[in-house]
């Protein structure tokens, strides 16, 4: 016996009875459809629904995990934007490995919820190998370019940290090579100020003129070290033209004028003497401004988003 076939029409009517609570006798009577020919074509359509339905969901799923992916992407890629800066010569560096391990070691797409409930606070080591699967991801949706300039600005980064030990080292010795000079002058500037650790401090208050005067490509005549009178009668000694504070503060006015001739005495031995070292410093500096500004460009949201959407890694959703 041939079977009998439904029509669109007649589907759309059984299923707006069947919907409507009707009984498959009286889906018969009033479409003239054999209620068993109804019942298997109802039960088809609504098997076909079923696969739509979750089709549809999954693609809503899928939709809702791109979303998060890119997001976690653009705040991977402005984190560590924002990561990478110039070193400043301070008594203990920081390598450039330790700066992106610190970032690799935190939570940083963490309120896209990416790594678990909110609010639980994970393992070092588990932010560290899923920020690393997300800097893979970055990798492949921006075609690996220019990620050179990641390595230039580390190996450039140390080589700063390196020559500014060697000054920091070199500035200690010049200052109190100039103090030994005048035993009674610094005998009067260990009593006159308010920190037992005079010296040091104004070495690095010296190292940050030197410091400036490189970053800024000046001579270093322009950004001097000055004494300043305070409202409160004291004299304040301050360096560069941020006026860094190192808290040299001395109640003789010139006493904290010799202070500043000392200060510019070794400033200007050092470029005299680190003339290598100063160009090389200049020459580390523009590798990682280059390096930085290379990143920030091909890092921006506004080229990385459609980047990303034009692209597809291992961690985005089929």
């Amino acid at each position: 016996m041939r079977r009998r076939n439904i029509s669109s029409e007649e589907l759309a009517k059984v299923i707006a009875l069947r919907q409507g609570n009707a009984s498959w006798l009286k889906i018969q009577r009033d479409t003239g459809v054999p209620r068993r020919v109804a019942q298997r074509a109802y039960e088809q359509w609504g098997r076909g629904q079923a696969r739509e339905e979750l089709k549809a969901a999954r693609m809503e799923v899928a939709a809702e995990e791109f979303r998060s992916h890119l997001l976690c992407l653009v705040k991977l890629a402005q984190s560590l934007v924002d990561t990478l800066y110039i070193p400043q010569p301070t008594p203990h560096p920081t390598m450039a490995k330790e700066v992106l391990l610190h970032l690799w070691q935190s939570d940083i797409v963490g309120e896209f919820g990416a790594y678990g409930p909110p609010g639980i606070k994970q393992k070092p080591e588990t932010y560290l190998r899923q920020n690393q699967m997300l800097l893979k991801s970055l990798k492949v949706h921006t075609r690996e370019k220019d990620w050179l300039a990641l390595e230039q600005w580390g190996e450039a980064f140390d080589t700063c940290n390196t020559i500014l030990s060697r000054l920091r080292e070199k500035t200690g010795q010049t200052l109190s090579n100039i103090l030994k000079r005048d035993p009674k002058l610094a005998e009067r500037i260990m009593k006159g100020c308010r920190n037992r650790d005079v010296v040091e401090r104004m070495a690095d208050g010296v190292l940050h003129v030197v410091w400036q005067n490189i970053l800024s490509g000046r001579d270093a005549s322009n950004l001097l070290i000055q004494a300043i009178k305070r409202a409160d009668g004291v004299s304040e000694v301050l360096f560069g033209n941020g006026r860094l504070n190192v808290g040299l503060i001395f109640s003789e006015e010139k006493l904290a004028a010799q202070v500043v001739d000392v200060g510019m005495w070794v400033v200007n031995n050092l470029g005299i003497e680190r003339q290598q070292d100063m160009a090389e410093l200049a020459d580390e500096i523009g590798i990682m401004r280059k390096a930085i500004d290379n990143l920030t460009e091909m890092l921006n949201p506004i080229t990385l988003r459609p980047q990303i959407l034009r692209t597809q890694c291992d961690l985005c959703p089929a």
